[in-house]
């Protein structure tokens, strides 16, 4: 393991001597030697003979590789637990965590995870090779609920997973006994406090007496969905973990007391992988590395290396550098660093909903809106901001409503300037911002919407979870009050999906301004929209008449 260094010959990063790379797989201590930089975890982990971590799409869309991370967070002084995509997680990235795979969690032999039991008497795995992966969302979802989840969190949570086998009821079945809603253990009403003619719905885990024979010739509930099935409904009191032998994993202890350093390490091929702690350590390596890739989830850049064969000869995690992980809540908006995770900052935006004025958060509901469908849970665990608004996709979910939004993106170069720039000005291309070689994106601001201004997402996909889009976009329109009348007085409409970068329709926005907001606005807007958005025949996508339709 080597240092930052100024020549070939370097001293260490701020002084701090470097030392051996540590990990710990199911609460077993191992240390990551130099040279494996270009390994991803998942390939580290079934090199070491933990095979039940499958690889399957390899670019985080089927879940196969699932397995929960966990770190001591600084700030929220506590343990956190995530599930992740091992096939795009490079092995250093999770130096100094503890890495929980299916076989940490229960087998046979030392009995099985309540979570492993309940799948497998509901019938949730055929062939098998998703089951891990499952397993582990899952399991990643109770280690990090301080209270039991709800349906909704159970189905959102398993998002990011694909089965081929099971149609998903039997899986979504076996789970949702773990929901609060779902059984009485997590209700003040128990078996025993029914009236006579009352049954404990399964629904909603209150008394009802909508009971009907079910298929068994068993009570059940009309509204259940377990009258479905030809077998009886797993009940939590059945899924005790009797025969789990084993006691959770804890944290390693000395993960606690272990303080991270600044990381140089080489993979194949002459890879370097660095991971400043300082904002100046990073900006001495862009400095020193112009074309080098910053990297919080390698969602992005992990996808170009191993199915594009793109190579980077340097790679840079910016995960813990402090400047870039602010989120703070300011009077006249929302500052969110480009290191923030996209998981992070839906618990945010949910957060100021519940604190603000509603007038306030009309953006904020949109985005919360847009990246419940972005991706798997697994992907917005890693998935930085910075990192979805540099790569510039065209059909990106979020930029559009960056640019509808107001929204300021701070940049600031090597030498330690900072300039700031509106949204709808960064995108110059395809995958083409405005930073150059010497820059990079520190922050970006949110300003809270007005009384009487509203922001709005749109997107289509050919699925409605976890799919790229089609067609998106995002708006807002600012209305004034004049008499009895609602003026118009600043819009902004971005659509995605349309052309090489997020397209802003200027005419669109040039007609409805100074107008009553009426219908007769709205069909004069859609005559100009078609203006705004012109897509030819050959338009690369293809499916030009129905992405049309969308823009009218």
């Amino acid at each position: 393991m080597g240092s930052l260094k100024n020549e070939e010959e370097m001293e260490p990063i701020g002084g701090e001597s470097s030392r051996d790379a540590v990990l710990y797989v199911n609460g077993v201590r191992r240390v990551l030697p130099d040279g494996l930089a270009h390994l991803t975890l998942l390939e580290y982990l079934r090199d070491i003979g933990l095979t039940g971590t499958k690889l399957g799409c390899g670019e985080g869309g089927c879940g196969a590789c699932t397995v929960m991370v966990s770190h001591y967070n600084e700030v929220l002084k506590k343990c956190v637990h995530y599930a992740v995509n091992a096939c795009l997680a490079p092995l250093y990235s999770v130096e100094g965590m503890h890495i929980i795979t299916v076989e940490g969690v229960g087998s046979r032999k030392s009995g099985l995870h309540p979570v492993q039991e309940s799948l497998a008497r509901s019938h949730g795995s055929q062939c098998g090779f998703c089951t891990p992966g499952f397993i582990m969302s899952m399991y990643a979802l109770l280690r990090s609920s301080e209270l039991p989840p709800t349906e909704e969190q159970i189905e959102e949570c398993l998002a990011g997973n694909l089965c081929r086998c099971t149609g998903y009821r039997p899986i979504i079945d076996a789970f949702q006994v773990f929901a609060k809603t779902d059984d009485a253990f997590y209700t003040n009403t128990s078996s025993s406090d029914l009236q006579s003619g009352e049954f404990l719905c399964p629904s909603t885990g209150k008394p009802c007496s909508c009971k009907s024979k079910g298929l068994n010739g068993a009570e059940t509930c009309k509204k259940s969905t377990a009258n479905e099935h030809n077998y009886e409904p797993v009940s939590y009191s059945e899924v005790d973990g009797s025969t789990y032998t084993d006691k959770e994993l804890i944290f390693p202890p000395e993960l606690l007391l272990r303080k991270l350093t600044p990381l140089y390490l080489n993979g194949f091929g002459g890879l370097k992988w660095f991971r400043p702690l300082k904002i100046q350590h990073l900006l001495e390596l862009k400095a020193k590395f112009p074309d080098a890739k910053l990297v919080v989830g390698n969602t992005e850049v992990g996808i170009e290396m191993r199915l594009k064969r793109i190579q980077y000869k340097v790679l840079i995690s910016v995960a813990h550098v402090p400047e870039l992980n602010v989120l703070h809540v300011k009077d006249d908006g929302l500052e969110i660093g480009a290191a923030v995770r996209l998981s992070e900052l839906l618990q945010m935006f949910r957060k100021v909903i519940n604190e603000r004025a509603a007038h306030e958060t009309s953006s904020c509901k949109a985005f919360i809106e847009q990246i419940k469908w972005f991706a798997g849970t697994q992907i917005k665990n890693v998935a930085c901001v910075g990192g979805n608004i540099c790569t510039a996709s065209p059909i990106s979910d979020l930029n559009p409503l960056w640019m509808a939004a107001g929204a300021k993106f701070q940049i600031i170069d090597c030498k330690g300037n900072i300039r700031t720039i509106m949204a709808e000005n960064f995108f110059l291309g395809y995958r083409k911002v405005d930073l150059t070689s010497g820059e990079i994106l520190l922050s970006i601001f949110l300003p809270w919407t007005r009384p009487f201004e509203y922001v709005k997402e749109f997107k289509q996909a050919h699925r409605r979870d976890d799919d790229i889009a089609i067609v998106n976009a995002g708006m807002r329109v600012f209305l004034e009050e004049k008499g009895e009348d609602l003026v118009v007085s600043d819009s902004l409409i971005v659509y995605g999906g349309v052309a090489p970068l997020s397209l802003s329709a200027v005419k669109t926005k040039e007609f409805i301004i100074g107008k009553n907001w009426d219908q007769e606005l709205l069909q004069g807007a859609l005559k100009f929209l078609e203006i705004d958005i012109f897509l030819k025949e050959d338009a690369p996508g293809g499916m030009v008449e129905f992405r049309k339709s969308f823009n009218t």
